[in-house]
């Protein structure tokens, strides 16, 4: 079984308002849906499909608009990329996509995603690079057993998963991971990040990895149910 993270960014106009960003992102994210909808329909081989829109960027001028997600036995990855994202869609709504192949490190099982009917209503996303003095190994290394430990204890995390980038299918992307973490709602997060194990948390990551990765609050579209994740490594029943 196969990951795709493709990562969907649009540029925004230097002169524009919060509420015209917002109107401008909610166009692109329809699209996106009503194209994973489309593909899901039309390609047998894909077990989960997710569509994580953008909620809340911590960097005011970040330019990422959603997360598409897709779990696969195909292949030709490519493909499967260029579907989730036309070429048309892209100079129609000037899109810009990088594209992963991981591998999960499940933390703590994924029991629920951030839907509106969902207990867990909001997800955290982010980027991770390591340290230049870490090579790969050491620095997953570093987070399972050591960093994974001191995350999970913030409150209020329910599913924690780091997907580890194994190939590069579209973009430049140089990214070592992509992190999420699920919380009950975006007061649960906020109240989490006020605490001294998120202060620990955030002391911890650069003992392994640079402090130059991009955040996201996200909700989720689900539009393939993904594959069961599993006990993660903080939990009862992991072998």
């Amino acid at each position: 079984m196969r990951k795709i993270i493709v990562l969907v960014s649009e540029p925004s106009p230097a002169e524009e308002s919060a509420d015209e960003r917002a109107t401008r992102h909610d166009v692109v994210q329809g699209a996106l849906a009503s194209q994973a909808a489309i593909m899901a329909a039309a390609e047998s081989g894909v077990s989960g499909l997710v569509l994580s829109a953008v909620h809340r960027p911590f960097a005011p001028q970040d330019d990422l608009v959603a997360m598409i997600e897709l779990w696969t036995e195909n292949e030709d990855l490519g493909r499967l990329v260029a579907q989730c994202v036309p070429a048309a869609l892209r100079t129609q709504l000037s899109l810009t996509v990088s594209a992963t192949a991981t591998s999960e490190i499940i933390i703590k099982e994924v029991l629920h995603f951030a839907t509106a009917e969902s207990p867990w209503r909001i997800k955290l996303a982010g980027t991770a690079f390591r340290r230049d003095d870490f090579t790969t190994e050491e620095f997953f290394t570093y987070w399972s057993d050591i960093h994974a430990h001191i995350s999970g204890r913030v409150p209020g995390v329910r599913g924690y998963v780091v997907s580890r980038n194994t190939q590069v299918i579209e973009g430049t992307d140089e990214t070592d991971a992509i992190v999420a973490q699920w919380y009950a709602d975006e007061a649960a997060f906020d109240a989490a990040q006020a605490t001294p194990e998120a202060a620990t948390t955030w002391a911890d990551v650069a003992n392994y990895a640079k402090t130059t990765g991009r955040f996201w609050l996200m909700t989720e579209t689900v539009i393939v149910t993904p594959p069961a994740s599993g006990p993660g490594l903080l939990e009862p029943g992991n072998s």
